[in-house]
């Protein structure tokens, strides 16, 4: 079962299962699956299974909204636009009622409904293998967990459910305290990993193996020890977070494992439906999206089309709709911006692997009569070294331009290196790599560091590893506990920049709200232009409450036992 069908297969196969008829409404007598008339063959069960998957590339999801609007609000990113997405974490005016709040909390409690329902249903025909069933079932309670895990980084407390809802009365439910819900999809993931394929069984990522699901409990428990969700034992969770990356890192010769090189080749794969396309398995497990939308196959996101960098709306033009490439490198409204702070962070370490892959080194060139693309303007500094400038082909901005243009374009997810044609306007088939090899050696190497009260030996040498990926020098030897962990902060920045990970890493280093309160000398700074100063009124807007999401008008407008956030 490749997850490339995810989309497109799971409403008939869960949505009839939860009571909703798959003729035509209507018609007097609808058709409907039930559990009764479900589960019964290997096939029915897998396919249920891709329906509990479907949430994670769906557009509330990996597939758009995180990313951008309510993960995406961090200090490495601002959102170009005058006029604020609505209601959204990145751009501080969040409140209950905003649409992408209000979806995200929807999608994660219809993927563990699905998940109950599976995991109640997973035995129901016994000749089905048992060995078949077991890995089915763990997949679905992993799944569960990792629903829950958002659920908890997002709101703290949350209502929990492990069964799978029959009625629309008697919903009300109360919040759960988080330390229970940790303790539960803790439990969960563990009983999990050892039913689950090995990376080694696969030649897709789109589905959970035991090297990601260990790598993904290691994140759990690295942010259930950070400030905000500490229980006192933080310790015993770094513990934990250590024990489970290793055990990753140690498998890392049986499943091929490592960090590819070039970094940009991880992201070009995301880009041209490849998976570890050099050999080396460094994205352990990706949100899968396909197509463009014009078929059968309604599977696409929107990832390097709201988060990327691309050229002119080409997909209504007959000449250029089904080129790609350069010509027609696909449309983005470009409305993630890399902060000045990532810039400069690159800069100083003179990171242009990274930098120059994340944060657009150039633009494109158009033709004023054809409207396609005809080359690149790179900015002062970021010409290829070898390269010969020739007018509307290849050219370079002046110095003093370049210099007044230093926020730029957030540029990981590139739609130039799409394959599916022809270019939707809107939709691609990017996935998004939702756990890489490079952070389970950065989250070694932050425990090491954290348990021993100083950088071990095996510190460096995870941090190091991703640096010499990046062609940077290793950090020097003798740093203190301090000194570390800052080049580390700036190390997980530099790698995940636009990955969803920065707002929660600030959160669990308790700097959240200081560090995004101080994004003001970053916006009135030189090299700011001046058309984005309102993007300072973005940050001045987010107060001590943003450390958690509001609590959704949706639930609080029909479950009477639930409560709302402080500060919302």
């Amino acid at each position: 079962m490749k997850l490339k069908h995810i989309k497109y297969i799971s409403l008939a196969a869960c949505t009839a299962i939860m009571g909703t008829a798959c003729s035509d409404f209507l018609e007097k007598e609808p058709r409907l699956s039930t559990t009764e008339t479900y589960f019964k063959s290997e096939s029915e069960l897998n396919t249920f299974l891709t329906g509990v998957y479907s949430p994670i590339m769906q557009e509330h999801f990996y597939g758009n909204n995180y990313p951008l609007y309510l993960a995406g609000g961090d200090d490495l990113t601002f959102y170009q636009r005058s006029n604020p997405a609505a209601e959204t974490m990145i751009c501080g005016n969040a409140n209950s009622s905003g649409t992408e709040i209000q979806k995200f909390w929807a999608i994660l409690y219809d993927g563990i409904n699905r998940a109950n329902l599976l995991l109640e249903n997973v035995n129901r025909n016994e000749e089905i293998t048992l060995s078949t069933r077991q890995r089915i079932e763990a997949e679905a309670l992993f799944l569960r967990a990792f629903y829950y895990f958002h659920l908890v980084q997002c709101w703290g407390d949350v209502p929990m459910r492990l069964e799978s809802v029959k009625s629309a009365y008697g919903l009300d439910i109360e919040r759960t305290d988080k330390q229970v819900v940790y303790d539960q999809l803790i439990s969960d993931m563990q009983t999990a990993i050892p039913k689950l394929y090995s990376l080694a069984d696969l030649d897709y990522t789109g589905r959970i193996t035991r090297e990601a699901a260990k790598g993904i409990l290691a994140r759990v428990y690295m942010f259930r020890a950070g400030a905000r969700d500490t229980d006192g034992n933080s310790r015993e969770y770094y513990e934990a977070a250590l024990k489970w990356a290793k055990e990753v890192k140690d498998s890392a010769s049986v499943a091929n494992l490592g960090l590819v090189k070039p970094y940009n080749r991880v992201f070009k794969d995301l880009c041209e439906d490849l998976y570890n396309s050099t050999g080396v398995k460094e994205s352990l497990w990706e949100a899968e999206e396909a197509g463009n939308r014009t078929s059968v196959e309604q599977a696409a996101g929107r990832l390097g089309n709201t988060l990327g960098f691309g050229g002119p709306d080409l997909s209504s033009s007959e000449e250029y709709m089904n080129l790609g490439g350069l010509t027609n490198p696909g449309y983005s409204y470009k409305f993630a911006y890399a902060s000045l702070k990532l810039y400069e962070m690159y800069e100083a370490e003179g990171d242009t692997a990274r930098g120059d892959w994340n944060i657009t080194p150039f633009e494109y060139i158009v033709s004023s009569t054809t409207g396609a693309v005809t080359g690149r303007r790179y900015y002062y500094g970021k010409l290829p070294e070898g390269s010969v400038i020739q007018t509307g082909i290849l050219e370079e901005q002046t110095e003093a331009t370049s210099k007044n243009n230093k926020t730029r374009c957030a540029a990981k997810y590139r739609r130039e290196y799409e394959k599916v044609l022809p270019k939707h306007k809107n939709y691609t088939p990017i996935n998004f790599p939702i756990l890489r090899y490079s952070d389970i050696l950065l989250m070694i190497a932050e425990a090491e560091n954290e348990l021993n009260g100083a950088p071990t030996a095996l510190a460096y040498e995870c941090i190091n590893a991703v640096r010499e990926r990046a062609d940077l020098e290793a950090l020097p030897a003798g740093l203190s506990k301090d000194e570390f962990l800052a080049k580390l902060k700036n190390e997980r920045a530099m790698e995940f920049a636009f990955e969803a990970l920065r707002r929660w890493d600030l959160i669990r280093w308790g700097e959240f709200y200081t560090t995004i309160k101080g994004m003001n000398e970053y916006i009135y700074k030189e090299g700011w232009g001046s058309n984005y100063t309102y993007a300072a009124d973005y940050y001045n807007g987010v107060s001590e409450a943003y450390v958690y999401f509001p609590i959704p008008t949706s639930e609080l407008s029909v479950n009477n036992k639930i409560t709302q956030n402080p500060g919302w």
